[in-house]
């Protein structure tokens, strides 16, 4: 599916909800961009944004943009996407979306779908994201990732919301078996939280990738590190 096929979809759905929208923005600095454990700007810092619009009727849609660095000439990456959450009670509920990958000025047409269910209950999240082309490749890719975040503490010192953030995520499917470094693991254990006007999150990453598809250098870095992030969003 195109990107302008998902557009035109989106729009169609969208029509009839524009009563109700929440726009805001959201910056972020990571000192590293790290996609299901293996780094996307190898091993530096980037910087990140998206604007999104959460309507009141479940329905949502962004754009999110990143520089990532592949070691050619690919600079930055652009998702765009759109959804909708079914809430069945405060603690539970099940989301829907479409995340269209995209890569402007990029040599190699990588541009991909992905389609992402998760359900949420409690304090976890059970997440299963498909691509039937996986980076234009022709072959599909699966991945699979359960999230826990529990708050520890309302309020600490000068921070707000202290949370426990623990993942786990397993990558398989004809793409890595054929393409690139086979099935693996990553997860990580990290923690969250309010500082005044920012978000702020400190984890540590890890993989099973083998040992000889293992790198702690240049594009695609996938070794164990500590992941820094800043983020703020702003409502309008």
């Amino acid at each position: 599916m195109k990107l302008s096929k998902i557009i035109a979809v989106s729009a169609l759905l969208f029509s009839a909800n524009t009563w109700a929208v929440d726009p805001s923005v959201t910056l972020t600095a990571t000192s590293d961009y790290r996609y299901r454990g293996i780094s996307q700007s190898a091993g530096d810092w980037a910087i990140q944004g998206s604007f999104d619009l959460a309507f009141d009727s479940g329905f949502y849609a962004g754009v999110w943009a990143s520089n990532v660095d592949f070691g050619d000439d690919a600079d930055i990456e652009i998702d765009w996407y759109g959804g909708y959450t079914w809430e069945f009670s405060d603690s539970v509920g099940l989301d829907l979306m479409l995340n269209y990958y995209s890569y402007p000025g990029y040599s190699e047409d990588g541009d991909y779908l992905e389609i992402i269910p998760s359900l949420y209950a409690g304090d976890f999240t059970f997440l299963y994201a498909y691509a039937p082309d996986y980076f234009n490749t022709g072959d599909e890719a699966h991945y699979l990732a359960v999230d826990y975040n529990r708050e520890l503490a309302e309020t600490a010192w000068m921070f707000e919301g202290i949370t426990l953030d623990l993942h786990y995520g397993y990558s398989f499917g004809d793409y890595w078996d054929e393409w690139d470094i086979g099935d693996y693991s990553d997860y990580s254990i990290g923690v969250s939280a309010g500082w005044g006007w920012a978000d702020l999150s400190v984890a540590w990453l890890d993989n099973q990738v083998s040992n000889d598809m293992k790198t702690s250098k240049g594009a695609y870095r996938n070794d164990s590190t500590f992941l820094f992030t800043i983020n703020t969003t702003l409502d309008w």
